[in-house]
């Protein structure tokens, strides 16, 4: 089994991910640099060698004499190097004021019948190349030469002016090394610069773990770093999602455990009561009492029942899956469940329900149809009627439940939508949460929910109507 590894740090990767990438960056410019120059000083050294073959050319290309080669042979002498007439090194360091760079060139002339006529000291006795113009190199053993010969047209003589190439691999190897120096101080900057740069970039992060750090358990409020950069942004906007999700969850918890305290409090002290009520009697007069306790058992069922069902459409809606349902068919199916109910007050119960199909989660509706007409029920006079009416257009489908209840004042329909609120009606044991269950059932699936007081002209009677309308798609 892997375990991921402790103490990863942003910052250590960033950098050594940085430093590897300036190395591998500074490693191909150095071979890059050093290929270019290379390339480049040979292109210069040869286009100099020609020039100064031209150059000696322009001098000795007229006929000559024996004694104007032995003159020419003097002058290469005296404009040798002290290093190129192989003297000694104090010699050479008093006599010798040239430049580092100063070419190392040879010359050489020989007749047109292959003789060496004029050669520089620094020049062997043999031929450097072959006689033919043109530019040569000749790998020698103590050293390589790039050789240029030209033939002298005045006085049919070969002219041959060669040039060590150590000089330039020791010119391109001078001049990469000082690019080189640049780069690696350029390195050193650009290191200190990376360094300080990750550190500031990474404040808002360090700052928001600390914000973090700081919360206590209650403290759920949205997290506000200023000036977030937009890499951070999704995580703060995701992590005060998150506390607005707990805060949430918070609440509901909140929320259900006070709805529980507020009505199973003294629903449970009265069934004490009754049951110590019930150990002082007679077993003749404890029946009386048992029955009143079965009531209040039976009312106590439901409001938990209810109150589960509150905390589950609290919950999250990510459970919320619907699916396409026959509305109509579940219209009659709650009614009829409800119907040995509404008999034993002898209430009818009329439905006259159109075809209607929605997307929708079964359990909800049923849910929402159980309590409201459970309401319609429990509010309506022995032997009235309750008319449940459904239809649809292209949009809408909607449910009507109308019950002859008596209604309720305008200024509390607000309250008749909220847990426990059950205003003036006649109390026959509800606890007030079947309104404010179908209410968050028909939010949930998109729809609203009205209460409106009505009257009949024929037979006087008053009521509530309840109207429900869901979308259809």
């Amino acid at each position: 089994m892997t375990h991921l590894r402790a103490h990863q740090s942003i910052y250590r990767q960033l950098l050594h991910g940085t430093v590897l990438a300036l190395l591998l960056g500074l490693l191909v410019s150095g071979v890059l640099s050093y290929l270019a120059t290379r390339h480049e000083v040979a292109e210069l050294f040869d286009a100099q060698l020609i020039e100064n073959t031209r150059v000696l050319k322009g001098f000795i290309n007229h006929p000559a004499t024996d004694a104007d080669w032995f003159r020419l042979q003097l002058s290469l002498q005296e404009a040798a190097s002290p290093r190129q007439m192989g003297l000694q090194s104090s010699t050479a360091q008093r006599l010798d004021r040239s430049h580092a760079y100063e070419k190392k060139l040879a010359v050489q002339v020989w007749s047109a019948d292959a003789r060496l006529v004029v050669r520089s000291p620094s020049a062997p006795n043999h031929a450097l190349a072959p006689l033919k113009t043109g530019l040569t190199v000749f790998e020698g053993q103590q050293h390589d030469w790039q050789v240029y010969t030209v033939w002298l047209e005045q006085n049919q003589h070969w002219l041959v002016v060669a040039e060590q190439l150590d000089i330039r691999a020791e010119l391109s190897l001078n001049i990469l090394a000082s690019v080189l120096f640049g780069m690696l101080f350029g390195f050193a900057v650009a290191l200190w610069g990376v360094r300080r740069q990750l550190k500031v970039g990474l404040l808002p992060l360090r700052a928001l773990g600390s914000l973090i750090q700081r919360r206590g358990v209650d403290d759920l409020i949205p997290i506000a770093l200023p000036q977030t950069p937009t890499e951070l942004q999704p995580v703060v906007d995701e992590l005060n999602l998150l506390l607005d999700r707990l805060q949430n969850s918070l609440s509901r918890e909140k929320r259900f455990l006070a709805d529980a305290a507020h009505e199973l409090r003294t629903p449970l002290a009265v069934i004490l009561l009754q049951v110590q009520q019930a150990l002082s009697l007679p077993p003749a007069q404890q029946q009386v009492i048992l029955n009143k306790l079965l009531s209040s058992v039976q009312r106590n069922q439901q409001v938990v029942e209810q109150l589960l069902l509150l905390a589950r459409l609290d919950s999250d809606q990510a459970q919320f899956q619907p699916v396409l349902l026959s509305f109509d068919k579940l219209v009659r199916e709650v009614a009829a469940q409800l119907v040995p109910l509404a008999l034993l007050r002898e209430i009818e119960l009329v439905c006259d329900a159109e075809p209607v199909t929605l997307y929708a989660e079964s359990a909800l509706l049923m849910a929402l149809l159980r309590n409201l007409l459970d309401n319609a029920i429990r509010h309506s006079p022995d032997q009235a009627t309750i008319q449940i009416v459904l239809s649809c257009d292209e949009v809408w489908a909607r449910l009507e439940i109308i019950d002859q209840g008596g209604g309720i004042p305008e200024q509390q329909v607000g309250a008749m939508l909220q847990r426990f609120g059950q205003g003036e009606r006649t109390d026959r044991g509800g606890a007030g949460l079947g309104l404010a269950i179908a209410q968050t059932i028909t939010r949930r699936h998109a729809g609203t929910l009205t209460l409106n007081n009505h009257n009949d002209p024929v037979s006087g009677q008053r009521g509530l109507r309840v109207t429900v309308q869901l979308p259809i798609q």
